[in-house]
């Protein structure tokens, strides 16, 4: 059983639902059965007590208290229980035990007359039960008409001991043997329906626990069940089904992996492969350019030197990509301030900024430093590229500005610009590989700047976000974990 939620438990559950009601059911039915059975034997036992009390000759108005108050007295000392009634032809009570208040006056004729129909009493269907005049309700009964006919003399047959259900079990030896026996055997069909289903979900449960511990980079999945060729059941089924499955998603994977290998490794000896030519091609245009000023190819070899540094940036960025979506590749933790890194970038671009007559700046907060432990090569790889995308993008007379904090245990990094701002379209894909959304403007970049930014920030286990407003500027934020504070102590 593995948790409130498992199927082990629903079922035990739901059985033990199942099993209550129907114990709850025998219950009551044997108590009824009881006391139906007790009602049946004191009525047959007591049919002739009426007949045995009316003598010969006995009238209604024969009847007087003081001979009632005998027969109630003489009654008593063989049973208590028991209630004599003197009645008319009609059911009406005219006489009754001396000193007892009644709540019915009158008694329904049609027992009575089931009761005397029968002229045998072991043909008889007992119970039958007749109104009781003192508690309501009804009760057995004896009744013998007298002999002229005038009434009826109505013994109630009630033992008070037996009237609660409480006192029913207490007196009753068979109904407690079989209340006992109920509830012993309930227990034991408990029992033996929680060893069942656990029984029939231990392969489930097996199952589960492979599904929970399977790793499709494992060679050998030592938790999945064996594959089942001749499947005896729904559960053999499963198993037989999640074996190929789990062969199928492992032989997948290790077809990705080793495609996603080769892409990377194509990569690299392309890019590679291009630098050599790349750099003998720009010097041959620098040789060209340092000649040029005649026939009119300044133009053309300007022109060539964009392309080869547009191809050599392209080539880099592939190359650098290559090596971060290589599982494999190291993060070499360091600890540094965080502000003295973006001081150093903003100075690397200070000569960029002035030559496009745009504001360029860093601001760290002045409670003290921001110290982080992260790959200081790669960090300032992502600042660099947030740099040269807001410098390439904001106008004259613009400001770019890149700000170092620190939030609760993360490092946030923000670079905002008053440039001309992207469009809430292409906000959504401006970290996709390869999408520029200087096409439309006719920019140079080569769709991989934020691209590789966000590659950085995930390996580091950050996030970035972008905020923009077009004709108005940008704002990226990218936060890291920061595993130190400015004393050197732990954030994390």
């Amino acid at each position: 059983m593995r948790g409130p939620r498992s199927l082990h438990l629903r079922l035990l559950v739901i059985f033990a639902l199942i099993l209550v009601p129907a114990g709850g059911v025998l219950l009551a039915t044997s108590i009824r059965s009881a006391r139906t059975y007790y009602q049946e034997i004191t009525q047959r036992q007591n049919a002739d007590l009426a007949s045995n009390l009316v003598h010969d000759g006995d009238s209604l108005t024969g009847v007087t208290e003081a001979e009632l108050g005998d027969m109630v007295k003489m009654m008593e000392m063989a049973n208590p229980g028991v209630e004599i009634y003197v009645l008319d032809v009609v059911g009406t009570i005219v006489e009754g035990p001396p000193g007892t208040t009644l709540i019915h006056h009158a008694v329904a004729l049609a027992p009575i007359d089931q009761f005397l129909d029968v002229s045998d009493v072991t043909g008889m269907r007992f119970p039958v039960l007749g109104t009781d005049p003192r508690r309501g309700g009804s009760v057995i009964f004896s009744v013998a008409p007298f002999s002229d006919g005038s009434g009826f003399l109505y013994v109630v047959l009630t033992d008070e001991s037996s009237t609660t259900l409480l006192r029913t079990v207490q007196t009753s030896t068979t109904l407690r043997l079989v209340l006992y026996g109920g509830a012993i055997g309930m227990a034991a069909v408990l029992l033996a329906g929680a060893a069942a289903f656990t029984f029939l979900t231990r392969r489930l449960r097996s199952l589960t626990g492979a599904v929970r511990a399977f790793d499709p980079r494992r060679p050998v999945d030592i938790a999945a069940p064996q594959r089942v060729h001749q499947p005896r059941d729904e559960i053999d089924e499963l198993e037989a089904g999640f074996a190929a499955l789990s062969s199928r998603v492992r032989e997948q994977l290790q077809a990705l992996e080793a495609s996603d290998q080769n892409r990377r490794e194509l990569i690299t000896n392309v890019s590679h492969d291009l630098r050599t030519p790349l750099t003998s091609l720009r010097g041959a245009l620098e040789a060209m350019g340092a000649g040029s000023g005649r026939n009119g190819t300044d133009e053309l070899v300007a022109t060539a030197r964009r392309s080869a540094e547009r191809l050599g940036k392209l080539i880099d960025g592939l190359f650098e990509l290559s090596y971060l979506d290589d599982p494999t590749t190291p993060i070499e933790h360091e600890a540094f301030p965080l502000a003295e890194l973006a001081d150093d970038v903003v100075q690397k671009f200070a000569l960029q900024a002035a030559s496009a007559g745009v504001g360029l700046s860093a601001e760290a907060p002045p409670q003290g430093q921001v110290v982080i432990s992260a790959d200081i090569g790669q960090i300032e790889r992502a600042m660099s590229n947030l740099l040269d995308n807001a410098l390439r993008f904001t106008p004259r007379g613009g400001t770019v500005t890149l700000r170092t904090r620190r939030e609760g245990a993360s490092a946030v990094i923000e670079v905002e610009d008053t440039g001309i701002g992207i469009e809430a379209d292409d906000q959504v894909r401006v970290f996709d590989r390869f999408y520029r959304v200087e096409r439309a403007r006719g920019g140079e970049g080569t769709g991989l700047g934020l691209a590789i930014v966000q590659r950085i920030v995930h390996l580091h286990g950050g996030e970035i976000g972008i905020r923009s407003v077009p004709g108005t500027g940008t704002t990226v934020t990218l936060s890291v974990p920061a595993a130190m504070s400015a004393t050197g102590r732990s954030l994390a």
